[in-house]
């Protein structure tokens, strides 16, 4: 069927594709929306079509992708230029905290705020399936390998209806292009790791398997000989097209990571989590049908004292229709039911009405959520796009129920094919749980309401002439009932001072807080298809809370500026190099003291500036049989600490900085495919 002439539409993912490309998931849209500058693929393809064409009209998921457009309000990288950033050690999601809007923890860990949003508040998405956590532990790599995945995509704020539940970002890693029917492999031996990757034809389809081990502790013994860290995960995908419309796959993946210290055998962290999701998808002619089952189990112990698991099985259905050339509407829904047990050293009786005094985690025996989500995408005339959604969820437990409504939309006006301006505003919930993404956490531990995020953002796109997309957006995020990360720094502090003062009523730290953020992103973008390419981002943020304990306070996410410029240079007969660049500002450090007055008061102030240089040589040839690539990649070249705070041991004028000792360490990899 050929698609409706002079019908343009380009879809949340950015895609432009005929109504009838067999893209899992993509946009419906007519061949004339020549801003979108994607290839449109007609289901009544010529007979004479080569075998590939035919092939790639015919097939399903990322392989039969268009060219994607350049999409307000989310930032996209291919897989081209992710694999192989320098001080990524060849992992695409690591190119994550290298965006706009992204503050990490600390320098290397896998823990970041999105827009003020604490690490709990991000989602994370593997081909559309829920990951508890990204990364393994310390500075590990993600959970996938990098043949398992296609483009990385990050909305900072106000993302498609179909993501929620989470205040913060949304991080999605697309699945891998489609196989093309021949058998394929990868080996790669690393100082960290070794890790392997295969696609052959199997039982009337497809199969791909890959799977990873680490030994991070054989160069950490060299700096930390007491600790021990292991990790490794696995992958497998299997894809069928039982007739031209109908599509199965059943994807399954899992990871492990452990972490102790020889002193302390009583006090390790290991944690692990399995996922496996069955899938079958109906195409027709104006849109496609999907069903999906999906069975889960997690773990995580930390130490003898803290120790959960969790089980869960989610059946998923969507439906995307083209409802004229203008417009597509896509319903979805989900329900997940968890089922876990907790046993934790911590009490009840704590002093200060944190964490432990609270009963932050208890024993949840069960819990559903449940889901609807609409998205609509219209686009009446050419200069104007409107994406509006909504999602309503439930939260059910022990015979108690919350639900909500979040909406969401997003205007686009494209002055020129080269220039646009968006404009969004949203709403999230999610409920208030934990301080950081744990497999099996939000399963098991008590929710104590729901925090609330309004988001808002404007900004613009321009395709400038020499190549660069450039992209400039200012956002303003209202936080409320927010889980107050900082209570793990300050709780222990203020106990002191208040056993030694008569501190005022209610001089406890609160566990959750209220409070806002905004600031502008700058994102300037050239594609790996030439020979000199990168981009640079850059994020000007400001964040504010409630006072704590009465007194104003600054939050340890409040960081003015942080910076990243990313460069690859393809030098010719098979050489290139690259570099990152990450600076940020000082994130703001105090302490509560007794004043001369007997008084409670706060000193704050800035730590230094951290920045760190990464740098990556490589060598690729071609033999025979397939690719060869030899890479000298050097994490913080710089040999640069990173400081942490600012400790006044007699007051305000004997101060000194705290810095971690430099974390450094060089990584050398071979890397062969056919």
């Amino acid at each position: 069927m050929e698609p409706d002439a002079g019908a343009p539409f380009s879809d949340d993912a950015g895609a432009v594709l005929s109504e009838d490309t067999p893209d899992v998931g993509a946009a419906i849209s007519a061949d004339d929306d020549a801003d979108a500058g994607a290839a449109v693929v007609s289901e009544d393809a010529d007979a004479s079509e080569s075998p590939e064409a035919h092939r790639r009209a015919h097939t399903f998921s990322a392989r039969a992708r268009a060219v994607p457009a350049n999409d307000p309000g989310r930032h996209r990288l291919e897989l081209s230029e992710t694999r192989d950033l320098p001080g990524a050690f060849g992992d695409p999601f690591r190119a994550v905290d290298a965006l706009p809007g992204v503050v990490p923890v600390l320098s290397g860990l896998p823990y970041f705020y999105v827009r003020g949003s604490p690490p709990a508040g991000t989602l994370y998405l593997y081909d559309d399936i829920p990951m508890p956590t990204l990364y393994h532990l310390a500075v590990g790599p993600a959970a996938i390998h990098p043949r398992m995945v296609g483009p990385i995509e990050l909305y900072s704020g106000v993302a498609p209806a179909r993501y929620g539940r989470q205040t913060g970002g949304v991080i999605v890693g697309e699945g891998p292009d489609a196989p093309d029917g021949e058998t394929h492999g990868e080996a790669e031996l690393r100082l960290l790791d070794v890790s392997g990757y295969v696609q052959a034809p199997a039982l009337g389809g497809t199969v791909e398997a890959a799977a990873r081990y680490g030994y991070p502790a054989l160069l950490l013994s060299i700096f930390s000989p007491d600790v021990s860290l292991a990790y490794w995960d696995y992958q497998l995908r299997y894809t069928s097209d039982t007739h031209r419309r109908d599509h199965f796959e059943l994807v399954s993946f899992g990871s492990y990571d452990s972490l102790g210290v020889a002193d302390q055998p009583d006090q390790g962290m290991r944690i692990q989590f399995h996922r496996a999701e069955l899938r079958y998808v109906h195409r027709f002619d104006r849109g496609e049908f999907g069903a999906a089952l999906m069975l889960g189990w997690e773990q995580s112990a930390l130490g003898e004292g803290f120790q959960l698991e969790s089980t869960r099985v989610g059946p998923r259905l969507w439906l995307e229709h083209r409802l004229s050339g203008r417009a597509k509407l896509r319903l979805s829904g989900d329900l997940v039911g968890v089922a876990g047990s907790f046993t934790s050293a911590l009490t009840t009786d704590g002093p200060t009405g944190s964490q432990a005094g609270q009963s932050l985690v208890g024993d949840v025996p069960a819990r559903t959520l449940w889901g609807l989500q609409a998205e609509l995408n219209w686009k009446p005339t050419t200069l104007v796009e409107l994406r509006l959604g909504a999602r309503a969820d439930a939260w059910v437990q022990n015979g108690g129920a919350m639900a909500v409504i979040d909406p969401r939309a997003r205007l686009i006006l494209h002055f020129t094919p080269k220039f646009q301006l968006n404009a969004a505003l949203g709403v999230t919930h999610q409920p208030a749980v934990f301080y950081i993404p744990l497999p099996g956490i939000e399963d098991v531990a008590t929710s104590r309401g729901l925090q609330t995020a309004i988001q808002s953002e404007l900004g613009f796109g321009w395709d400038t002439p020499l190549d660069v997309r450039l992209e400039l957006q200012a956002y303003l995020h209202h936080y409320d009932g927010l889980v107050f990360t900082d209570v793990l720094l300050l709780g222990d502090t203020l106990d002191m001072i208040c056993g030694a003062i008569d501190c005022p009523a209610g001089s406890t730290v609160p566990d959750r807080i209220s409070g806002y953020s905004y600031g502008a992103e700058l994102f300037a973008r050239r594609s790996p298809e030439h020979r000199l390419s990168g981009f640079l981002s850059y994020t000007l943020g400001w964040s504010h809370v409630d006072d704590v304990v009465g007194l104003p306070y600054t939050p340890s996410w409040d960081v003015r500026h942080v910076l990243n410029v990313v460069g690859q240079w393809d030098l010719g007969r098979g050489f290139s190099i690259g570099a990152r660049l990450h600076a940020r500002s000082g994130k703001m450090s105090g302490e509560f003291r007794i004043d001369d007055t007997a008084q409670l008061v706060r000193d704050e102030q800035r730590v230094p500036w951290f920045v760190r240089l990464d740098a990556q040589v490589a060598y690729a040839w071609h033999p025979s049989w397939g690719r060869m690539r030899l890479s000298l990649e050097w994490f913080n070249t710089t040999m640069a600490a990173e400081p942490t705070g600012v400790t006044c041991p007699s007051g305000p004028t004997s101060c000194r900085t705290d810095y971690l000792p430099a974390i450094f360490f060089p990584n050398l990899g071979l890397r062969s495919e056919f």
